[in-house]
């Protein structure tokens, strides 16, 4: 699992997101607490934390373009 730094992010349900340009890595924590992660470009985690509603910009664009998988959940 990459070391990724993690931003904050205004949502109702996703807490933080981060990627790792190394690796093309996206990961995204929800509020519920799972922690998925996929392979991306920067363009698109640029592009996500610069849209107005994270929430629905992950569910009608980043979950269908990506094949997520959870790392962990948090507590």
């Amino acid at each position: 699992m990459a070391d990724i730094q993690m931003q904050s992010v205004i949502s109702s349900n996703i807490s933080s997101a981060g990627f790792d340009a190394v690796t093309g890595t996206m990961r995204i924590a929800f509020t519920s607490g799972g922690v998925y992660e996929a392979k991306a470009a920067q363009s698109d985690f640029d592009t996500f934390m610069a849209s107005k509603s994270k929430g629905i910009h992950f569910n009608k664009v980043l979950k269908r373009a990506f094949t997520w998988s959870k790392i962990e959940k948090k507590g």
